[in-house]
C-alpha cells in the first residue's frame, strides 16, 4: 500500500511542475516499500532527484522574476539539507530514522508545499505565459 497517494489537489495545471511531482511520490513511495538492502540506494536517489526539482524550480523562478523567489528558494536549501542529514545517517546504517523522516514528514511537507509555496508559483508562471 502507497505512502502517498497521487490526488488532484496536488495538480498544479503546469505539466512540467506536474510530471515532477508525480515523479517525486512514487519514488517517496518506493523508498518507503524498499527492503532495507534497497533502501540506502532509493533514498539517495530520493536526495538526487529532489535536488534537481529544486534546482529547475530555481531555475524558472530566477528567469521569471517571482516574487517569493527568496522564501522558495530557502524553503528548498532546508529540504535538502534536512535529507542530507538523514541520508548521512541512513548511511550509517540508521534505516529507521531515514524510513521515520519518509514516513513522518515527507507527505505533510509535501502536501503544505505543493499547496502554498508551489501554487504561488504555478500562478506566476501562468501569469507571465512561461511555457516549457
Amino acid at each position: 500500500m502507497p505512502l502517498m497517494d497521487w490526488s488532484d489537489a496536488y495538480q498544479l495545471g503546469l505539466p512540467l511542475m506536474d510530471d515532477t511531482h508525480q515523479e517525486f511520490v512514487a519514488l517517496v513511495n518506493k523508498t518507503h516499500d524498499a527492503n532495507n538492502a534497497d533502501f540506502k540506494v532509493l533514498f539517495t536517489e530520493l536526495l538526487t532527484h529532489t535536488q534537481a526539482h529544486f534546482d529547475k524550480e530555481n531555475q524558472l523562478m530566477v528567469a521569471t522574476k517571482f516574487p517569493a523567489l527568496g522564501e522558495h528558494q530557502a524553503e528548498h536549501q532546508r529540504v535538502i539539507n534536512e535529507l542530507k542529514q538523514f541520508k548521512q545517517r541512513v548511511d550509517k546504517g540508521m534505516i529507521s530514522f531515514g524510513r521515520a523522516y519518509i514516513k513522518d514528514r515527507l507527505p505533510e511537507w509535501f502536501a503544505l508545499h505543493t499547496k502554498t509555496m508551489d501554487s504561488a508559483l504555478a500562478v506566476h508562471l501562468q501569469r507571465v505565459n512561461y511555457s516549457a
